[in-house]
């Protein structure tokens, strides 16, 4: 199941309002007209839109978009259906329903319903209609009715009603309500302990945390990676295994986890030097990993070639523990192909005989730099890091760039490019989080072809050789005890997306599309009653 994907899908149909502007001037062109059309149709005609307009600023009174929004939808039915129909007013109900919707992140649907049938109620008590109680009942019943059959749908799966569990997302991407949703995300967490491996090489520090740097924005553990850098700006994070399983579930508890493997770094402690035996290249099946061999400990950059790779199975991770392998997703490609189902024992079996190829002992030859590049799509950052390493014979590029995943097309040009300087040129991205889900419609951009990015890592990795020399390499581990993280409940969520968001996608316009029906068959039925009358 690619969660990216299925939460991609579902996010990107959240849409933005039109600009304020705009919707204002649309209000105020409307306004204008209906006060004219008055002096026809009687001032109860001005007096209901007015009533209307009142009842939107005290539902929505601190967002002035939504309430221009409902105002203009509205008020163009009302302008039309006075040359159609008598019975006009039952268009200030029309969109009862999708402010209903609206309403959903804030209020519980028993509540949303209730408001959906006094909206009704309320505008069109001038023109004294009976009928139009049971009307708006039935509006607000099948409303009520719906949202719950989505709620059960959910809590079939997750044990949690659809709504609890949406809410507090929606009131994030909605609202930017990030509090709500990170006590929402501790509650389902449970308590752990991550891994850390710490590779010091002169002032840089290779860190590979038991961490998923997710969510999105600034919730949960999206902004580890800057805690860390905040901490001690050498620090160059790694994505390893795992996918949001091991998101941290608060910021506040991300913000203590990086202070802590910044203690330990800072430490003079329990630093173990290791012997170099050289640069290993292996594959197994799509993959292909450059493993860096220190004897006792390993670190492999992981590939997967024209198929790319969405987060690798966390159970690697028990494997790094026990043997000290570090496994470092690349992200460089997003994902076209699922993973094989001999992912895991086909990663093990590559790095264990990589591993077993002893050599001679080799140097380890380091050079970085790093600098901005600007105007490049999909970067959360614009910092631009390189690290040339070489064992005396062959060696490796590395071009660290901060997003979330990239577009194959860059990787394939970083390789064509790059590969007149090195044996191995190799993009890394940490998997990004922090400018995700950030823009309603797009849940993120994987770093673009970009010939600037392209141009740039090429001078700095040519810069990075030249001021390479022979370094020492040291290596310390660390087990942060009591970390809150998401664990498998995300994937009962992603699951619950997939089912029920597929279920909502196909009919939600059911309580939407119900006005439009019952206002035809009530103006049918009271026509029908004053002809005989």
């Amino acid at each position: 199941m690619n969660s990216e994907a299925i939460t991609r899908k579902y996010y990107s149909k959240l849409k933005s309002l039109p600009d304020i502007k705009i919707l204002s001037t649309v209000t105020a062109l409307e306004s204008v007209i209906i006060v004219l059309r008055s002096f026809e149709l009687g001032l109860v005609y001005l007096y209901s839109f007015a009533v209307y307009i009142a009842l939107l600023v005290t539902i929505f009174i601190k967002d002035k978009k939504l309430i221009l929004f409902f105002s203009d939808i509205t008020g163009l039915f009302y302008l039309i259906l006075p040359f159609i129909t008598t019975y006009y007013y039952y268009s200030l109900t029309f969109f009862s329903p999708l402010i209903g919707y609206t309403l959903l992140p804030k209020y519980s649907e028993s509540r949303a319903a209730f408001i959906v049938f006094i909206s009704n109620i309320i505008p069109t008590i001038f023109f004294f209609d009976p009928y139009i109680v049971i009307y708006s009942f039935l509006i607000a019943f099948i409303f009520y009715y719906y949202i719950h059959t989505v709620n059960k749908k959910g809590e079939k799966i997750t044990g949690i009603k659809s709504m609890q569990i949406l809410r507090p997302f929606l009131s994030n991407v909605v609202k930017k309500d990030k509090t709500s949703l990170e006590k929402f995300l501790e509650s389902i967490s449970f308590k752990t302990t991550v891994h850390v491996g710490l590779f010091k090489v002169d002032d840089l520090f290779f860190v590979i945390p038991k961490i998923h740097y997710g969510i999105s924005g600034e919730i949960g553990s999206s902004k580890f990676i800057y805690q860390l850098e905040s901490e001690n700006n050498h620090n160059i994070v790694f994505h390893g295994p795992g996918s949001h399983e091991i998101d941290i579930a608060t910021s506040s508890q991300s913000m203590i986890t990086a202070k802590r493997i910044a203690e330990k770094e800072k430490s003079t402690e329990d630093w173990l030097k290791l012997n170099f035996y050289g640069i290993k290249e292996w594959s197994c099946g799509e993959f292909r990993g450059i493993t860096l061999d220190f004897g006792s400990k390993t670190l492999t950059f992981l590939e997967r070639p024209n198929y790319g790779i969405d987060d690798l199975p966390l159970k690697l991770w028990d494997f790094t523990v026990k043997t000290n392998n570090y496994i470092i997703d690349c992200h460089n490609e997003y994902l076209t192909k699922d993973l094989p189902l001999n992912s895991y024992s086909c990663i093990i079996n590559g790095i264990t005989k990589a591993r077993n190829e002893k050599g001679n002992e080799r140097p380890f030859i380091l050079g970085y730099a790093e600098d901005i590049v600007n105007n490049c799509e999909g970067l959360c950052n614009n910092r631009l890091r390189v690290m040339y390493i070489s064992d005396g014979e062959k060696d490796i590029g590395l071009i660290y760039i901060y997003s979330n995943n990239s577009d194959p097309e860059l990787t394939k040009k970083i390789r064509q490019r790059l590969g007149t300087l090195v044996k191995y040129p190799i993009l890394v991205t940490p998997d990004d989080h922090s400018c995700t889900g950030t823009i309603a419609g797009d849940l993120y951009t994987p770093a673009q072809p970009c010939d600037t990015l392209v141009g740039k890592a090429y001078e700095l990795l040519k810069k990075a050789k030249e001021k390479a020399h022979e370094s020492e390499v040291y290596f310390k581990k660390d087990d942060i005890k009591g970390v809150r993280v998401l664990g498998s409940f995300i994937s009962l969520m992603v699951k619950a997306l997939e089912e029920v968001g597929g279920y909502a996608m196909k009919t939600f316009w059911i309580p939407l599309l119900t006005p439009f029906i019952l206002t035809i068959l009530f103006i049918l039925l009271l026509t029908n009653i004053h002809i005989e009358f």
